[in-house]
């Protein structure tokens, strides 16, 4: 992969990133609602599926969602990360596929996905290497179409901020490859202290440390225009639980 300097136009940032990007990291995420009362017979499906079939060369995770109503009859987020374009355009083998449709498919109520997304390694932080981690928080924004250039601008300052201010923090920005609105961005959050989701406070505050490096007041006007540049009804944002037991073991 190309080392972006991230001096590049970024009116056409996802442009780029999509054309230029030719070994992509790919995350392949699924989402799941088990019938009702079929809670445990879907995780132990699950557990058995992963315990066959998902290895270290095949990882696959598992979460739960915990927050908003659809966190009440049980949720779940199924990711296979860090993936190649040559693995994508490979078939599931058949005894995989066939396991799932067998033992599985018959406790989903519904399920949404295959949701493809391109980790923006420029944008993350200390994401290169799996760590265990308890939870992790979830922002989903879509990007109006046009320039967005303040987007990626206000991104790519609290980056370099997050890593001055908060240098312990794991964070990755990934942008939907395939699966639905190719102007969404997924923001992620891991941590094992719900009580310090970005990890613990160094250098002073987020919003001090970026008016310190980008000029007085310039966090507050950056961040109106970041987000003048969101769909109004695009800004959920969720709290997941990691589940190691329905995982593939680090």
């Amino acid at each position: 992969m190309k080392n972006y300097l991230l001096v590049f136009t970024l009116a056409f940032c996802s442009i780029i990133y999509a054309q230029e990007n030719t070994n992509p990291e790919l995350w392949i995420t699924f989402e799941y609602t088990p019938k009702v009362g079929m809670n445990q017979k879907f995780e132990a499906a699950i557990a058995e599926k992963t315990k066959l079939f998902n290895k270290a060369d095949n990882s696959a995770f598992t979460a739960v969602l915990m927050t908003g109503a659809q966190a009440e009859n049980g949720r779940y987020e199924r990711i296979m990360p860090r993936r190649t374009n040559d693995w994508y355009n490979q078939s599931l083998s058949n005894e995989e596929t066939k396991f799932w449709a067998t033992n599985v498919a018959k406790y989903i109520q519904s399920g949404e996905g295959p949701y493809v997304w391109m980790r923006i390694k420029e944008l993350s932080i200390n994401f290169e290497e799996a760590r265990p981690t308890k939870y992790f928080r979830s922002l989903t924004r879509v990007l109006k179409n046009g320039n967005n250039k303040d987007f990626w601008r206000y991104l790519e300052r609290y980056i370099a901020v997050l890593k001055k201010a908060r240098p312990d923090v794991q964070q990755a920005v990934f942008m939907l490859s395939s699966g639905g609105n190719a102007n969404t961005v997924r923001i992620l959050t891991t941590f094992n202290n719900p009580n310090e989701r970005q990890g613990e406070k160094k250098n002073g505050t987020v919003k001090d440390v970026y008016d310190e490096m980008y000029g007085q007041g310039t966090w507050e006007d950056d961040f109106q225009k970041y987000n003048e540049r969101l769909v109004e009804w695009s800004r959920p944002t969720y709290d997941f639980m990691m589940r190691a037991d329905l995982s593939t073991k680090l």
